[in-house]
């Protein structure tokens, strides 16, 4: 939230303030020259509801502007209590509501000091602001704004104050338990659903890769906990173009963004072999040969036919034409 400069005369009290803290206040705010925290108020009516302190210091100091956040205090969003643990109450009473509040401050009859809890739903931010930037005349009279209490009864209420603070992290605490026992849980679900999900073995010479291969493996990945890409080293010198060593690398370099994809070579031709011995463990191999596929079966493995190049040129095209060229 941005806050704004606005006359003082706008503010209108809601609660009366402890003299002792006053008198903190005053001087850690003379003494570092700048107001951290904006005032906020109820936009419609300029009550004061949050930063009583800091109001009633710059009123005393003559001040005639205030850095403010400016709220719609009857939305839903903001609420109000008599202790910070009403953070957390939807139903039930919380002692006070908002129509009293908005009574009180408009009357001028207002509640002693920390009668009121308010929350907000966003985050009360330093704004650093010199008080050099602000307006100033001559010191106000702030008396009947100041609770006649002494320092025994101002100290007792800041100890219930802790109090409080302590109860609310408790709950906060209970809360981030039962949060993080949700996690857990949902974490387990996740894999066991994720456990569920095959392996899929894509084997290929991919000599040379291209689009073909590309577009089909982009196509697989979704469905799969895992796609093996498995480059067979099988290819004669005399037909070789590129290097098996260079294939595994680009391949490797197109799909490492790809959690769930892993490159791997194997040796010899896979339609030649007796069993899955040398290879990773797959769950199913998905192909677009017919080789491959008989083999799978013959084997009892799950297999997956699928189209080879989606209107692209083959690799045994591209072999051809690259040796044309030369």
């Amino acid at each position: 939230m941005k806050y704004e400069i606005v006359p003082i005369s706008r503010l209108k009290p809601l609660e009366k303030v402890f003299p002792q803290h006053l008198n903190n206040l005053e001087a850690m705010i003379n003494k570092d020259g700048f107001i951290l925290k904006a005032i906020i108020i109820d936009k419609k009516t300029g009550i004061v509801l949050d930063g009583s302190h800091r109001y009633i210091y710059l009123l005393k100091n003559g001040y005639t502007e205030a850095p403010v956040f400016m709220v719609d205090y009857l939305s839903d969003d903001i609420r109000v209590g008599t202790h910070l643990e009403h953070r957390f109450f939807v139903d039930g009473t919380t002692g006070i509501n908002k129509q009293e509040c908005i009574d009180k401050g408009l009357s001028g009859d207002v509640y002693p000091p920390r009668t009121t809890r308010h929350f907000f739903t966003f985050r009360k931010s330093d704004i650093s602001l010199p008080l050099a930037s602000l307006k100033r005349t001559k010191p106000c009279d702030v008396a009947n704004l100041i609770a006649n209490v002494d320092v025994s009864e101002e100290l007792n209420n800041n100890k219930q104050y802790l109090e409080e603070i302590s109860r609310e992290v408790e709950v906060i605490v209970n809360y981030m338990s039962e949060v993080s026992e949700t996690k857990k849980y949902l974490r387990k679900q996740v894999d066991l659903m994720d456990m569920s999900r095959k392996v899929a073995f894509f084997p290929g010479k991919f000599h040379p890769p291209h689009m073909g291969h590309i577009q089909t493996i982009l196509n697989i990945i979704p469905k799969y906990r895992k796609v093996i890409i498995g480059i067979s080293q099988d290819i004669p010198k005399e037909n070789i173009i590129t290097d098996p060593n260079a294939i595994e690398l680009m391949l490797k370099q197109f799909f490492k963004s790809f959690d769930n994809v892993e490159i791997c070579a194997f040796s010899g031709v896979l339609v030649e072999k007796e069993n899955t011995n040398g290879l990773p463990k797959f769950d199913l191999i998905i192909s677009g040969n017919s080789e491959v596929l008989n083999w799978s079966k013959k084997n009892d493995i799950e297999c997956q036919f699928i189209e080879r190049s989606f209107d692209t040129l083959s690799s045994t095209s591209i072999r051809n034409i690259m040796k044309n060229e030369n």
